[in-house]
């Protein structure tokens, strides 16, 4: 299982995360909280684990770890 963490603090809520990711919108949501657009993990059970949301997030606001 894989867990995904979103750094509300750095996300800009730009939704590339959800554009480049292969699951994207299964994964990912963006929200309004505080005031502000962040993304957020709706169902995690979807990631396939590429790490391209990692790689394409400039402000680097998203984490994968490999739970086992």
């Amino acid at each position: 299982m894989i867990d995904i963490f979103i750094d509300e603090e750095k996300c800009t809520g730009c939704g590339e995360c959800i554009r480049v990711c292969p699951k994207g919108p299964r994964i990912y949501r963006l929200i309004e909280k505080n005031g502000k657009k962040v993304a957020q993990v709706i169902d995690k059970s979807f990631c396939i684990g590429c790490t391209t949301c990692v790689s394409y997030c400039r402000p680097k606001a998203i984490r994968l770890e490999r739970g086992y």
